[in-house]
């Protein structure tokens, strides 16, 4: 339910790290004008000077800010690794975790016997009442086989916790994949049925017999995938609400049961419950009852080992890599095994890995001026939002309130997690991770008939990424991302607020996008809005869907405007609140033009260079299809063409590429 400013990165730096000291012009490109392709002309030399490197599917800024963070994080581990029985309770966790990823001896030498066990139970299920007791099984132990369980705020009383069960992800990252007729699509689930076939011939099975299974899985995924619903229709949040008794839901499934499901996970007293996407649900019942017991135990093989083979022996690992990592992503190699290992400390000991990380890197004085920032940007966008011409008044009162409800959260949690009930069995790499993803789902089903936790963070304070939380109200910042280069307390206005002021812009307006814009000022999905106001505004939204329609990558594969709408409205919103923010900071105090560069242009190549970044192919046709975010080409021109400050700035003159003009300009808040 959250909506991110990145893809999904991981990433993070230490100020002390930083030595950005000013707008670098090797970066420009010169020969490429400004009001013609301002993403190209102001990061074309970086591009040429950047390649991306072997182990990643794309490079830019986040990644060099990455990089550098890694090295601290790093250094936590391996003390807390060389010292297992010293620290406190989470350091041991660290260490331990970290030093049993790092036993590539231990992986080899176990090879696949950390899975065997579950492997063997799968063979041994001989009916369907024993299939589905499995299913509840492994997901009782955090796997989410087939469907997902999570408890979160009621979107329509968020002051009390829900539980929502909704579609499962399977093997290819999109329905699409199994439903498109394209080449590529065709290509990608040729590779993906190799894939599956050689996966299940390395865990023995005779060639023969895991081409004929693969080709088995294959069709029941593509049955599910057909019933799924799409990422388009997923980001109405209608569409992830459907709240149903337990007993009625046993009806739509008759052969999966509620009733038995939530009482194997120690939810007996639960009455109701968001029972999302009933279609996929109904398909799922009917596979259950005429996929033959085979297919299904094929599928559970496939499933335990595609899920385990980042954590066992390298063969697997390099497999798993081979289609994820190389086919779909076209990474050339994969990361060194510490940045793996790394990467799962963060993923179930987040927190403890962050409260070390944020001792070193981030100050209480750090803090203090990225919360002034947050609250010029608040004002501006309530100036915005009192004159906003289109918008009547009795929805203009409920918009401004829902604004001065906003709480913004600041580098790190004021409460940290609590993994005291954690312990890590060490037998093997898979058995710490399964121990920790367990403990992770008994924590958020725990939330169960408890009051919503407004401190509770849902992204770790190492992370340079950033969120809205619609049902929260609350915009959250980590220390990663109040950084060098997004956030540089040695550098000017104009930068800053071009840069991680256009950020912190971009998280307010995600409370007003075409998704935040349903919640109310307490964070009830709710429709607040008169009927009048509400069609202006999908009007405008859809010249700005049409705009990113019209964006095409090499191959020609277009933008999905739809997709990416709720992202490019808060870019666009964002970059003009931060803007206007610049403007009352400039009334108080004047810059000076520096080094050539008046403070408007400072303003917007600070934006355009937070976004530099190398792609792979594949990698991008992957984002295209996939992700609610356009490429970061798009995220800078598509925005800017529709800004008369902008234009200005750069004298762009009508015709140009850069210019929008009426009827195209896009203006929404």
């Amino acid at each position: 339910m959250k909506t991110w400013i990145y893809a999904g990165l991981w990433l993070a730096m230490t100020a002390s790290a930083a030595n950005i000291t000013d707008i670098d012009p090797a970066n420009f490109d010169p020969q490429t004008p400004a009001c013609e392709d301002f993403y190209q002309h102001a990061n074309g030399g970086w591009a040429r000077s950047n390649p991306v490197p072997d182990a990643y599917s794309g490079w830019g800024v986040s990644n060099e800010v990455r990089s550098r963070n890694y090295r601290i994080l790093r250094q936590i581990l391996e003390q807390a690794a060389n010292r297992p029985d010293a620290g406190d309770h989470n350091t041991q966790l660290l260490g331990r975790f970290y030093a049993t990823g790092m036993n590539s001896e231990q992986l080899e030498a176990q090879g696949l016997q950390p899975l065997q066990a579950t492997l063997s139970r799968v063979t041994q299920i001989g009916s369907v009442d024993e299939l589905t007791d499995f299913i509840t099984e492994m997901n009782a132990r955090g796997m989410a086989l087939l469907f997902n369980t999570e408890v979160y705020p009621d979107l329509k009383d968020s002051s009390r916790y829900r539980l929502y069960v909704y579609q499962g992800e399977l093997g290819l990252p999109d329905r699409d994949f199994y439903l498109k007729d394209d080449l590529d699509s065709r290509r990608i689930r040729h590779e993906y049925q190799r894939h599956v076939a050689r996966t299940l011939v390395l865990a023995g099975l005779p060639r023969k017999q895991a081409l004929k299974q693969a080709k088995a899985i294959m069709q029941l995924e593509t049955r599910l995938a057909r019933a799924a619903m799409s990422r388009v229709d997923l980001r109405e949040p209608e569409n992830t609400y459907r709240l149903v008794g337990v007993r009625e839901a046993d009806k739509h499934t008759p052969n999966f049961l509620w009733t038995r499901y939530l009482g194997e996970l120690g939810l007996d007293g639960v009455e109701t419950f968001s029972f999302s996407q009933p279609d996929y649900f109904a398909e799922l019942d009917q596979a259950l009852a005429d996929v033959p017991l085979a297919t299904w135990k094929a599928w559970l093989r496939w499933s335990l080992l595609s899920d385990a083979s980042p954590y066992l022996a390298e063969k697997y690992e390099r497999e798993h890599f081979a289609f994820y990592g190389k086919v779909l992503e076209g990474s050339r190699r994969p990361k060194a095994r510490w940045k793996r290992v790394l990467g799962e400390v963060n993923e179930w000991l987040g927190e403890a890995l962050g409260q070390a990380y944020v001792e070193q890197a981030f100050s209480p004085q750090a803090r203090a001026r990225v919360l002034d920032m947050v609250q010029d940007l608040q004002t501006a966008l309530k100036q915005r939002l009192a004159t906003m011409p289109w918008m009547t008044e009795s929805t203009r009162r409920q918009a401004l309130a829902k604004l001065a409800s906003f709480r913004a959260k600041i580098g790190y949690p004021e409460r940290w997690r609590d993994y005291s009930g954690l312990r890590l069995p060490n037998s093997s790499y898979l058995a710490n991770v399964s121990a920790a993803q367990q403990y992770d789902f008994q924590q958020n089903l725990a939330k169960l008939g408890q009051p919503v936790d407004p401190l509770e963070w849902d992204m770790n304070p190492q992370e340079v990424n950033a969120y809205y939380d619609p049902t929260g109200n609350e915009v959250v910042f980590p220390a990663g991302i109040l950084q060098p280069p997004y956030y540089d307390p040695g550098m000017d206005d104009a930068y800053n607020y071009g840069s991680m002021g256009a950020i912190i812009g971009h998280e307010l307006m995600h409370g007003f996008d075409d998704e935040g814009s349903r919640y109310d000022a307490q964070g009830n999905l709710r429709d607040w809005w008169r009927p009048i106001d509400r069609q202006r505004f999908e009007q405008r939204a859809e010249k700005l869907v049409r705009q990113f329609d019209a964006f095409t990558v090499p191959g020609g594969l277009h933008v999905n405007g739809r997709l990416t709408l709720g992202e490019n409205i808060a870019d666009l919103g964002g970059l003009l609140v931060a803007w206007d923010a610049l403007q009352l900071r400039l009334q108080q105090k004047p810059q000076p033009t520096v080094n050539g560069l008046t403070p408007a242009q400072r303003f917007f190549y600070a934006y355009a260079q937070s976004w530099r970044r190398n792609y792979r192919p594949e990698a991008l046709k992957l984002m295209v299809k996939t992700n609610v975010h356009a490429p970061a080409h798009f995220r800078v021109n598509g925005p800017l063409a529709n800004l008369k400050s902008f234009q200005q700035a750069f004298a762009c003159k009508p015709g140009q590429a850069m210019v929008n003009e009426e009827p195209r300009r896009v203006e929404i808040w």
